[in-house]
């Protein structure tokens, strides 16, 4: 029989979550120091030993923060030489946010991913009539406060909660709810790049979403996953990279 305490089980389940808020807050730190120009395309960033001494974390931390800048294209490690910068997020993201409310909603990200994914599955096999008019109607009206300039989070978390909602499992829709401050956040991040950006940035966002709802509307459950899928990693790839169209 073991003899550990429920002290000590909490213990156990709390110490990587801490590790893991640390490495989300030093990440969306740097990402943020990227955006307003600290460093530059081709620069060389300190190494782990010298971010650890800044950040006064662990090295562990700051390379599970490295590899999140790694994955999303922004750094490139080379064994021997260092870390350095391949490209820079756009500089309106220091504008329109700071670093912990940026890896509070890196955090959100996640949980929607798993969330929203199965929600859009079951909402195209679980189809119907009613469904598929409210979620046009949110899609209009979603599209209609994007060329107006207007309401455009508010619209865009609507037909996200209507997706939920059609899902006919009403846990998604009070989990999709209880996300909602962070999910405008990060929707107020990426609409306020996505105003600045190009007309053909936000035709991208509409199609996206005619993408999703028309495999929901046509059935097809594993299609309309993936087309979430790509929407939800498209959105934060539009936060992260002053390239994209």
């Amino acid at each position: 029989m073991s003899s550990h305490t429920p002290d000590q089980d909490q213990d156990l389940a709390v110490k990587p979550l801490r590790k893991r808020r640390l490495a989300d807050e030093i990440y969306a730190q740097i990402l943020l120091q990227l955006s307003t120009g600290r460093y530059e395309v081709g620069e060389r960033l300190p190494t782990e030993h010298e971010m650890a001494t800044m950040f006064d974390v662990s090295r562990p931390v700051v390379r599970e923060a490295l590899q999140f800048l790694q994955n999303d294209g922004l750094i490139d490690t080379r064994r021997g030489a260092g870390t350095f910068v391949l490209r820079l997020p756009p500089r309106e993201m220091a504008r329109y946010t700071d670093d912990v409310r940026l890896a509070q909603y890196m955090r959100a990200y996640e949980v929607r991913q798993c969330l929203e994914t199965e929600a859009a599955r079951l909402a195209a096999l679980r189809v119907n009539r009613a469904s598929v008019k409210r979620l046009n109607n949110a899609l209009d009206a979603m599209i209609d406060s994007m060329n107006t300039g207007t309401g455009m989070q508010e619209a865009d978390f609507q037909f996200h909660l209507e997706i939920a909602r059609a899902s006919e499992n009403d846990l998604f829709e009070k989990q999709l709810l209880l996300l909602k401050p962070d999910m405008m956040g990060m929707m107020n991040v990426a609409a306020d790049i996505t105003r600045v950006g190009t007309e053909q940035r936000k035709s991208t966002v509409i199609q996206e979403h005619r993408n999703i709802l028309k495999a929901i509307e046509i059935g097809d459950g594993e299609l309309a996953k993936l087309f979430m899928h790509y929407h939800l990693v498209s959105v934060r790839y539009r936060v992260i990279d002053q390239g994209a169209g």
